[in-house]
């Protein structure tokens, strides 16, 4: 979490476990939307998705208004990135002794906040 010089604020969540693809569908929704806007959207929504990007959108608002004064302005994601963080593996017994390795994969999101639109 830090400030930028063009009034960017950068929040980062880390570890999520849950499935990178079904969030994208949700994310290309939500950019470049007003948070307002982006709150009553996701609480139609009753998906683990849907209520991860809500509790991490509120989160990174809060921190916005904490650390950026601003007068009832307009706050809007501009960009969120997902990358792979870290993959857990663990290993499940089969049939006839042999084993299958199960990955889990966890990633971290960033979420960029700004007041105008662009």
């Amino acid at each position: 979490m830090f400030k930028n010089k063009r009034l960017d604020f950068y929040y980062k969540s880390n570890n999520i476990n849950y499935s990178k693809l079904k969030l994208i569908k949700l994310i290309n929704i939500i950019k470049s939307k007003n948070i307002e806007d982006i709150m009553n959207f996701l609480v139609n929504f009753k998906t683990k998705g849907a209520i991860l990007l809500k509790e991490i959108i509120l989160n990174a608002y809060k921190n916005f208004s904490r650390q950026i004064e601003y007068q009832k302005q307009n706050v809007y994601i501009k960009n969120i990135r997902i990358n792979k963080s870290r993959s857990f593996q663990k290993i499940r017994p089969v049939p006839q002794g042999r084993t299958n390795k199960i990955k889990k994969q966890f990633f971290k999101m960033i979420l960029i906040l700004n007041k105008e639109n662009k």
